[in-house]
């Protein structure tokens, strides 16, 4: 393959790509490791994947960062397209969002913020994300807040977690937990904790990867 023409969709479509190839190897135990590499694949391989597009096309044309990285520039009817997906209306709406699959928690900050790097996932976290009300929670966040918060928590470091949604070090992993600061002019008021299976993470990356593509179609079919 050659220089991605567009970062933004060109990038995520050929991780995808090795995800789907490279899937079934990471997903084995090979030289005497107790367990598999495919969790730690699977968050590398989607930051660029899930990162580029909100970087270099949606927060550009937002007024969130600089211009010397701006896709949006490189095809009008696909940055339109991403910016009408991403906004105020509820993620539950969106074309890369699968109800059901999505749990979410704001914990306000109250003394301190927690020691997640030390301590892991509070027990008051875990069982608000184990709650029914979790799923309609995720359900009712804005694109942008949901975008957001995954954004962060890539960017800077999640949570690994059991198939109870526990920290439990040297489990297997079976959920990912994306955390998040809210904050106010500077303030932090609290952290956003947004779970999902990694089965399912992984279907989210093929459906995000899809949306893109499916944009970036219908951009070219528009000038033709």
């Amino acid at each position: 393959m050659g220089n991605p023409q567009n970062f933004s969709v060109d990038v995520p479509r050929r991780c995808h790509l090795l995800l789907e190839q490279l899937w079934p190897l990471v997903s084995n135990k090979r030289g005497g490791r107790e367990l598999p590499l495919n969790a730690s694949f699977l968050l590398a391989i989607s930051t660029p994947m899930v990162n580029l597009p909100i970087e270099r096309i949606w927060k550009p044309q937002n007024g969130r960062t600089v211009g010397h990285l701006n896709d949006a520039v490189l095809d009008a009817s696909l940055a339109k397209a991403v910016k009408a997906s991403i906004g105020q209306s509820p993620v539950a709406k969106a074309p890369f969002y699968q109800a059901g699959a999505w749990r979410y928690h704001y914990s306000p900050k109250e003394a301190a913020l927690p020691e997640l790097s030390q301590q892991g996932q509070p027990q008051s976290v875990q069982q608000a994300l184990a709650a029914d009300g979790a799923l309609t929670a995720a359900d009712l966040l804005t694109t942008e807040t949901f975008c957001s918060i995954l954004r962060n928590g890539l960017a800077h470091g999640g949570l690994y977690l059991d198939s109870h949604g526990q920290t439990t070090e040297g489990a297997p992993v079976s959920r990912f937990c994306f955390v998040s600061t809210k904050q106010k002019k500077g303030a932090v008021l609290g952290l956003h904790f947004l779970q999902i299976t990694m089965k399912d993470y992984r279907a989210f990356l093929g459906t995000w990867v899809g949306w893109l593509q499916n944009a970036t179609e219908k951009a070219v079919s528009n000038k033709a």
